[in-house]
């Protein structure tokens, strides 16, 4: 009896149980939870977002373009991120990835990685199936929080259209603070899609149906009530649909400022060597920061070598700038500050480290201060943003009137640098003798890498993927200013090349953007040619064809004695395939066609058409030695 009077009250639903009733809803169709999420983007910056189309996340594609946001639609999910990746580091504005569910997410994996590896701030956006539907079979339904979490610094599950704007700041928080990396967030379908819509897929069009007093009547009713009360704690009042067009965007960044008595520890220490060393990495670069970062670097007056992002931060040609034999000057210093480096393979672990030298790090990231401490001890560890570290060593070096200290190390300065010279005229002699048989087929990549640098224009932007031919590259095709290379990062990844130069194309409209790739890494996103013909973005893809994995042939044949899955078929037309994306195509067969056929991709690129130069390449013994594991 008692249960009776409850449901009999409930089925009146009277003026005291508001919650059981459908919120009012506006009479703007387009109105939804996809327009809040793109009305917070564009508060945040975001003019253009990465997308592969998928029924999950249509409210977030429509509603960016109706408020402004250019929705660039690639053709593999993964691209989205490559290029929302790039988009991060050029434009100091996380990049952001929208895919669709399930398959759309998992696509994303090896890119979400690199991010993470790299240490780049983006926001991957996934849309999810009803929430009370997750876990019953529905479409493209799978732990989405659980496959993502190992990979990114952050969840967000939006449960309800009133926590969109508050998620998506919190995001962007938190993607750009301490350690920079990838925020990854879910949205079900009714927090984005028009509670109308969803009512009649989760409630029903009928309204509520009268109190029964059967068994089947009463589980009626309570499903009845409990999809309603569900709709209501989605959507609330509505309010927010209305009001997000006047709410102004807000999310602080924090990052790990330099400590004073750190900041002076480094100076004194590279003050009181004869021979200190500086290696800059991708850390220490920030958009807008570094001019303050290059007069650091001048001010403290000795040798540096660039890695990563950091590639073009001294131009091609600066004093301080030493570009070969870093092992050796490294072996031969008394101090050596890792800016924004970490001690890896790269470094072999530490071993290539002199035992006797000063060795200060300074790194945002706790868990790289500290890795192979066993191998390499440090003299000096700084936790803090390598960027804002030398901007205050900078700061410091000005008020002490400190600066101009390189008269004091001409000769180790001189010392590098001929160790820098006598590599560069080798490779240098070696670009000169592979034209020695004149005219033959095939190029050799010395002879097109150092052709490729004869064409690069100041504000050009060199986006590298691949193994052998882009480790070469990187000795040889120059970037002139800082931000203008990019590179997967310590992760090695290939396939990064078609999104990351689409985006840098979006990020520099009036620059060149040169992709470089191998003809085993071109395979991975030449499809993009398509998305750049779509959306007009006349990028320059170059493509090093040695019919090979080179860099792992180089390795496998001597240590193993065969080449199994090492070989591509010779003479590929990558060219052709570019043409039938809509694109231009150039073949390049022996030497004397190269330069007239780089000119021809320029003007080319210029009449608003991307274009890839495909290459065929000698064999070379350029890189000898490399490691690929």
């Amino acid at each position: 009896e008692r249960v009776q009077n409850i449901l009999r009250q409930l089925d009146a639903e009277p003026s005291g149980c508001t919650a059981l009733a459908s919120a009012p809803v506006s009479n703007e169709r387009s109105i939804h939870g996809g327009t809040v999420v793109a009305r917070a983007l564009f508060g945040a910056g975001v003019r253009y977002v990465f997308a592969l189309a998928g029924g999950h996340i249509s409210p977030i594609l429509v509603a960016c373009k109706q408020e402004g946001i250019r929705v660039i639609d690639v053709r593999d999910e993964v691209s989205a991120v490559f290029a929302a990746d790039a988009t991060s580091r050029l434009t100091g504005i996380p990049g952001v990835a929208v895919v669709t569910a399930g398959p759309g997410l998992t696509n994303t994996i090896t890119a979400v990685k690199n991010a993470q590896m790299a240490e780049s701030p983006l926001i991957v956006m996934a849309g999810a199936t009803a929430m009370i539907l997750k876990g019953r079979g529905s479409l493209q339904d799978i732990d989405q929080e659980a496959l993502m979490l190992p990979h990114c610094k952050r969840i967000e599950l939006v449960k309800s259209v009133d926590r969109i704007w508050p998620a998506i700041s919190d995001a962007f928080c938190n993607a750009q603070s301490d350690t920079p990396g990838p925020v990854f967030m879910e949205f079900t379908l009714e927090v984005l899609y028009p509670r109308s819509m969803m009512e009649k897929q989760i409630v029903g069009e009928q309204k509520p149906s009268p109190l029964s007093f059967t068994p089947s009547g009463i589980r009626a009713k309570l499903t009845d009530m409990y999809l309603r009360r569900h709709i209501n704690s989605v959507y609330g009042d509505g309010s927010m649909l209305t009001k997000s067009e006047d709410k102004v965007f807000k999310s602080k960044v924090y990052r790990i400022k330099a400590v004073p008595s750190l900041v002076s520890a480094g100076i004194k220490a590279i003050q009181n060597a004869k021979r200190p060393l500086i290696v800059v990495g991708s850390q220490a670069v920030r958009k807008g920061e570094t001019e303050d970062v290059i007069r650091a670097l001048e001010a403290l007056g000795a040798p540096v070598f660039l890695s990563g992002m950091a590639r073009g931060l001294l131009g091609s040609h600066h004093p301080l700038l030493m570009r070969h034999q870093r092992t050796a000057s490294i072996g031969a210093s008394d101090c050596v500050f890792l800016v924004g480096v970490a001690i890896d393979f790269r470094l072999n672990y530490g071993k290539q480290l002199n035992r006797d030298a000063f060795l200060a790090m300074v790194n945002y990231n706790a868990e790289a201060l500290e890795r192979n401490v066993d191998i390499r001890a440090r003299q000096l560890s700084v936790l803090t943003d390598p960027s804002l570290y030398l901007i205050a060593v900078g700061s410091a070096l000005q008020k002490q009137n400190l600066a101009g200290p390189v008269c004091q190390r001409v000769e180790w300065i001189r010392e590098c640098r001929a160790r820098d010279e006598k590599r560069e005229r080798g490779i240098q002699q070696m670009t000169e003798n592979s034209l020695a048989s004149g005219d033959a087929m095939g190029v050799h990549p010395l002879y097109l890498c150092s052709e490729i640098n004869k064409v690069l224009e100041e504000d050009s932007v060199i986006v590298a993927d691949g193994g052998d031919f882009v480790g070469t590259a990187s000795y040889t095709v120059l970037p002139r200013k800082p931000l203008s290379w990019l590179d997967p990062g310590a992760f090695g990844t290939l396939g990064v090349g078609g999104g990351m130069a689409l985006a840098a194309k979006l990020a520099r409209p009036k620059s060149e953007v040169w992709l470089l790739y191998g003809d085993g890494s071109s395979a991975y996103s030449l499809a993009e040619i398509d998305t750049c013909v779509r959306h007009g973005l006349p990028i320059i893809a170059v493509i090093g064809n040695d019919a090979a994995w080179m860099q792992i042939l180089r390795e496998q044949v001597p240590m193993l004695g065969d080449e199994v899955a090492c070989t591509l078929k010779p003479g590929t037309r990558y060219d052709t395939v570019a043409e039938g994306y809509g694109g231009k195509g150039i073949l390049i067969t022996k030497p004397s066609e190269v330069k007239e056929a780089l000119l021809q991709a320029k003007q080319i690129a210029k009449q608003g058409t991307p274009v890839v130069v495909n290459c065929l390449l000698t064999k070379s013994k350029f890189r000898e030695g490399s490691i690929s594991i």
